[in-house]
């Protein structure tokens, strides 16, 4: 299901964080000065480039897999309520997790330019305004040629448009005393207006609606999946005997993921019976804080998820390895010794891992009785040089 359906306990902190924003930001420069003047280039660098550079860097960071937004970071402060927090386990697990970010920090960037377009109304009625602008190395022709470039789109606005005279009029000196009407003063918050119009709420207009269409392509997309899903999940309840394959070996490196807290002298144990090695350790599950949690559910890289074998698998370890990848391991131990899983536990999770297409069912050893359906031979470590097992 898309999120955009869904009513979302944190859409409404992140509008208020965008409008509040706006708010602070845009009263601090149209205020002015001491003497009530405003640089008109802090204005349309608020206005009109901040937008332009917000928008090309969410939605490069969208591209490359990234995700950094307006959004991604409000989610990252510590000040979420604890439901306003599991709300935020359960959103990076959805596979439209990225592009809801994404499309929320659109919502926030209307709600900024909402709050700047307020203040510079509500200024312009309650105080004179007066527009002024300073270089050190911009000339009234350089920024003329700039102005006018940016005032393009809306050349049908006559009165909005830039003027070389009115630049002229509106230079201010700290040295040197001017004394101009202020009807000059005052004669840009059309183009302030105008900016703001365009590369604020327009631009954020036409991101909200590709966000759409990308929400409902994605839709179009996973349904699909999620029909094979489903037949495949009613094809197990109505045929046990199909179990997933078991690999006796890892084929990379992996994050150690210590699920069940096993004890330091079994994992040691367990870890010397792989050819390969451990790159990083992720706490999840009943024995994780909340921070720890968070980042093994944004790990993207192979895992190994060690579980109590004999316990069933449950809710909350499913919705966990949805969008991880990587080797379960369930075991068994007796006092100080690791020892073959019961084939009823063994044969529960085979079923349970066979709707988890990014995850391989890893066992140490077996009881030469009962072997088991190994994956292909090819799954062989070539560092053991052993020869290929056979199945029986």
């Amino acid at each position: 299901m898309s999120l955009l359906s869904k009513q979302s306990k944190i859409s409404f902190p992140i509008l208020i964080a965008g409008f509040l924003l706006g708010l602070f930001l845009s009263w601090s420069l149209l205020s002015g000065d001491q003497l009530g003047r405003v640089n008109l280039l802090q204005l349309v660098a608020i206005y009109v480039f901040l937008p332009i550079f917000s928008l090309l860097f969410s939605s490069i960071s969208l591209v490359i897999g990234k995700s950094w937004n307006f959004a991604k970071l409000i989610s990252l402060v510590p000040l979420w309520s604890q439901e306003q927090q599991n709300e935020l386990l359960h959103l990076v697990q959805h596979p439209q997790a990225k592009l809801y970010f994404f499309y929320q920090s659109q919502l926030a960037a209307l709600s900024f330019s909402f709050a700047s377009l307020l203040v510079l109304l509500i200024l312009l009625v309650s105080t004179d305004v007066n527009f002024i602008w300073r270089s050190t190395l911009l000339n009234a022709e350089q920024l003329y040629w700039l102005l006018d470039w940016l005032a393009a789109p809306w050349s049908f606005w006559v009165s909005a448009q830039p003027e070389l005279e009115l630049l002229q009029l509106t230079q201010d000196s700290r040295i040197q005393s001017q004394k101009n009407s202020h009807v000059h003063y005052g004669g840009w918050w059309q183009f302030i207006f105008a900016a703001q119009l365009f590369y604020a709420f327009l631009l954020r207009f036409v991101a909200i609606m590709a966000c759409k269409m990308a929400f409902k392509i994605a839709d179009r997309m996973t349904q699909p999946i999620q029909l094979v899903r489903s037949s495949h999940s009613k094809s197990n309840m109505t045929s046990p005997l199909e179990l997933a394959p078991i690999i006796l070996q890892t084929k990379s490196d992996f994050a150690l993921n210590n699920w069940c807290g096993l004890n330091q002298s079994l994992l040691k144990k367990a870890l010397d019976k792989l050819n390969h090695h451990k790159t990083a350790d992720l706490s999840a599950g009943p024995l994780a804080s909340h921070s720890e949690q968070m980042v093994a559910e944004r790990w993207q890289e192979s895992q190994l998820l060690i579980v109590k074998g004999w316990e069933p698998p449950l809710a909350e370890l499913s919705d966990f390895m949805q969008n991880g990848k990587g080797y379960l391991l369930p075991l068994d131990w007796k006092d100080d010794d690791i020892v073959c899983l019961n084939k009823k536990h063994l044969d529960e999770w085979r079923r349970f891992i066979r709707a988890l297409p990014n995850w391989q069912l890893l066992q140490l050893d077996y009881p030469e009785l009962e072997s088991p359906e190994l994956e292909s031979p090819e799954l062989e470590s070539p560092e053991s040089g052993s020869p290929p097992l056979e199945h029986s």
